[in-house]
Parts: C-alpha cells; structure tokens; sequence
C-alpha cells in the first residue's frame, strides 16, 4: 500500500501542476500563440473570400493586410500581448453593408478552423464572447 502511494503521489502531484499551469496560461496561448493563430485567421478569410454567397465586403482588401491586423487584434484581446495598431471596427466597417448573413457566416467559418485545430471548446466560447460584441459596429446593413 505504501509502495503504491509512493508511485501515485508524483503522478498526482504532475497532474496538478499542469492544471494549475493551463489555468494560468491566457486565452491567446491556449489557442496555440501565433503559428495557430495566424493559421486560423488565414483559413478563416479564405473560407468567407472563398464563398460567393457572403464575400462582397472583401472586394478590394488587402487580404495580407486584413490577415494581419486581425491576428493582431486577436492577440491583444485575448492576451498575447500584442497592440492592435488598426482602426475602431466601426470605422473599418462603415459603408461596407455588411448584413447579419455575412456576419454570421464569418462566425461559422472561424468554428469550423477553430474545430480544425483541435481548440477546446472552453477556449473556443471565450474567443467567440470576446468577439461577439463587435457585431453591432460590423453589421451595418
């Protein structure tokens, strides 16, 4: 009996350091830092690009651009200490006409590449509640 808990004591005591790690990591590391990251806003644009049915507000972007500011943006508010150099979501968006269609299929195809990266569902709700204010100044139409 003794001989057990002397095997399973550094196993739990493993265990629980690496929770109390994951707990303290931000949102921006638990979904993977920028390499993930990067690759989860690239696959997203080219999801929406990609689909005539909701891409008309990507006409004339500069896709290289947009890829980089939001990563930046994503970085910043989920706490990968990044600053966000682009302009208030409002201003970018205004004259755009973008509808809720458009909106809500941008919402999907970052579930679908956040999915295709294995990213838990806990950081995937956190990442979505950051970001599902900012539809009152994207929807303009």
């Amino acid at each position: 009996m003794i001989r057990a808990l002397r095997l399973v004591t550094p196993l739990l005591s493993v265990f629980l350091c690496a929770s109390i790690l994951a707990s303290e990591l931000s949102l921006y590391q638990r979904l993977g830092g920028e390499i993930v990251v990067t690759k989860i806003v690239e696959q997203t644009i080219k999801r929406v690009v990609d689909d005539p049915e909701v891409n008309q507000s990507f006409h004339k972007v500069d896709l290289v651009k947009l890829d980089k500011l939001l990563v930046e943006q994503i970085c910043s508010l989920t706490g990968g200490g990044c600053k966000y150099s682009g302009e208030d979501m409002k201003t970018v968006h205004a004259g755009l006409n973008i509808t809720e269609r458009e909106f809500y299929a941008m919402v999907e195809a970052l579930r679908a590449e956040l999915d295709s990266h294995n990213i838990g569902e806990r950081e995937k709700n956190e990442l979505l509640r950051i970001l599902a204010p900012m539809k009152r100044d994207v929807v303009t139409k």
